[in-house]
Order: C-alpha cells, then sequence, then structure tokens
C-alpha cells in the first residue's frame, strides 16, 4: 500500500495511530482508576484493623473477668473476637492494675491489575490495648499506631 504523495503518510497509517493512541489512553485511565481504587480498598482494611482492636477489647471487658491474667487468657480473647489468623499478640505487660497489650491485626484486600504478583495483599496494624481497673470495672485505652511502626518496636 505505497501512498501516492511522497513524504505523506497512508490513510490507514494514520487510523492505525490513532487507534493505538486511543488504546493506549484507555489503559492509561484503566491503570489510574486501578491504582485509586486499589488505594481505597488498602486504606479500608488499614481501618478495619481499628474495629478489630475494638472487639478485642469488647470481648476482654465484657468477659467480666477483668483483664487478661496471663497470655493464654489474651490469646483466647483475641481468637474469639477476630479469629484465628487475623490477631496476634505480641506482648503482655501487667503492672498495678493495669494491664498493657501488644497486638497487631492482619486484614487482605483485593489487588487491582495482578499480572504479576498475587491477586490479594495484606495490611498490618499495631495496637497498643491497656485495661485499667478491677475485675468488675475494667476499661480499656486503645492506641492506634501508624503503618510505619513495627508491634516489636511497640513492644520493646
Amino acid at each position: 500500500m505505497a501512498s501516492r504523495q511522497a513524504g505523506r503518510s497512508a490513510p490507514w497509517a494514520k487510523a492505525l495511530g490513532a487507534v493505538l493512541l486511543v488504546f493506549l489512553a484507555v489503559v492509561i485511565v484503566a491503570y489510574a482508576v486501578g491504582e485509586s481504587r486499589e488505594a481505597d480498598r488498602e486504606r479500608s482494611a488499614f481501618e478495619a484493623t481499628r474495629a478489630d482492636a475494638q472487639r478485642f477489647a469488647d470481648a476482654v471487658v465484657d468477659g467480666n473477668e477483668g483483664p487478661p491474667h496471663d497470655r493464654r487468657d489474651a490469646e483466647r480473647a483475641l481468637d474469639s473476637a477476630v479469629g484465628k489468623g487475623q490477631g496476634l499478640l505480641y506482648a503482655m505487660r501487667s503492672t498495678e492494675g493495669r494491664t498493657r497489650t501488644v497486638l497487631q491485626f492482619s486484614r487482605t484486600f483485593e489487588r487491582s491489575l495482578t499480572l504479576f504478583g498475587p491477586a490479594q495483599a495484606t495490611v498490618d496494624r499495631c495496637f497498643t490495648v491497656v485495661f485499667h481497673g478491677p475485675a468488675a470495672r475494667t476499661e480499656a485505652e486503645i492506641i492506634a499506631h501508624d503503618a510505619d511502626e513495627t508491634c516489636s518496636e511497640v513492644a520493646r
């Protein structure tokens, strides 16, 4: 298909270029939208860990047995509140009417455009839950740590 005039592009080449340009624009927009939705899902999963920490604190406080007495009590409350595998007890210290627990909660979220990696990713967040008071009147204080703070750092 030779063009009739020298130095000019053939009409089919212009049409092909336009189609490829539109296709490229669609791919870029789809990628941007996918990344935005993935960021929203990650943020939602990150915030859902706060609800997990609240459920753990409620499970301990509503148990009316006071703060957890040992690691096994805390792990039992953790498993009943959020299920196995979604919460991990890092440290537990009891001092004069206070029990300080450091916990990590995990949530999974769907990734977008997963060509070369897993379709799901996990977000972890560390919390410190401090229980105050006697058994009948236990109160919980929940401290959420930033994403860049690991539980091993907080537990020190």
